[in-house]
């Protein structure tokens, strides 16, 4: 099985290939037959909304709003594909926003993320620094306990170990990473959901052209997104079940998540096994040679 297991920091569930897709999006259909798919299966009719003045942005920074100024949280990936070959990874996620009161980065810093495998054995220590800056491309960096050094790196489509997630899908993005577009509302499995398309701007090197999100209205939770890569090819799709999704501290907080690659018919299902909401980190946390600590 590919090394491909990154439980999208919205990916914990256990989920074969969405049969609500058609069968050209699975393949990857023109964009124009691609998206005219999409928007047949996501509901015969427009929800109604009493908030039609929200624009694309608003509602993708309702999403953002809910989460944690910090947060450390412990997570158990597991990915499987059609041949039943399954396999496990554990990683601990310790993310920070670094905006003042007004909302503003200090010092060109929008948030920073430290990940690191807990297991299996041989990763184990081994971790990642994400600095997720204004207006420029990410710092990212790399420590690798087998080989005991710190290194720059580029994580555009490095997978989290053994899963379906890439850094990307599993780090925190922020709204300055995209431009948005709101699409009309759908019902989404008997949920009424705003629907956001994303473009990452360029300066993110996203992986992908673009991302449509189903939001949940009463508390902006995205219970599905679909991904396009550069090729405008629907390649994954992210589920959360909304019975996963739990209130922690006046926060909606989903605690199960299911990436599936549409291309390799493989899934990974994240499971957050412990949460720590707004601890008071230092920001030494975050320096670079804490990357070695274990």
């Amino acid at each position: 099985m590919r090394a491909h297991m990154i439980v999208a920091l919205a990916a914990l569930w256990v989920a074969a290939p969405s049969s609500t897709l058609a069968s050209d999006e699975a393949v990857g259909a023109a964009p124009s037959q691609t998206s005219a798919s999409v928007d047949a299966v996501e509901g015969a009719e427009d929800a109604l909304s009493p908030n039609a003045s929200l624009s694309g942005r608003d509602i993708y920074q309702c999403v953002l709003d809910n989460r944690f100024t910090s947060y450390v949280q412990s997570s158990r990936l597991v990915s499987g594909d059609r041949a039943g070959a399954t396999q496990e990874s554990k990683l601990r996620m310790t993310w920070s926003s670094f905006r003042d009161e007004e909302g503003e980065p200090k010092g060109g810093v929008l948030s920073k993320s430290i990940v690191k495998y807990t297991d299996p054995f041989d990763l184990r220590y081994s971790g990642y620094l994400i600095v997720n800056n204004e207006g420029r491309p990410n710092d990212q960096f790399v420590y690798l306990n087998s080989s005991r050094r710190i290194r720059r790196v580029n994580l555009r489509r490095e997978a989290v170990f053994g899963t379906d997630f890439t850094f990307e899908d599993i780090v925190p993005r922020e709204i300055e990473d995209g431009d948005y577009e709101r699409l009309p509302d759908r019902i989404h499995e008997g949920t009424p959901v705003y629907v956001v398309e994303v473009v990452p701007k360029d300066y993110t090197n996203s992986e992908y052209k673009r991302f449509r999100i189903l939001v949940e209205k009463d508390h902006c939770v995205p219970l599905l997104t679909r991904y396009w890569d550069t090729r405008d090819l629907l390649v994954k799709e992210l589920t959360v079940p909304f019975a996963s999704v739990k209130e922690v501290d006046g926060i909606w907080w989903p605690y199960e998540l299911t990436m599936t690659n549409m291309q390799l018919e493989t899934f990974t299902t994240m499971e957050v096994e412990a949460l720590d909401p707004n601890p008071k980190l230092q920001r030494k946390v975050f320096d670079l040679r804490r990357l070695e600590s274990h």
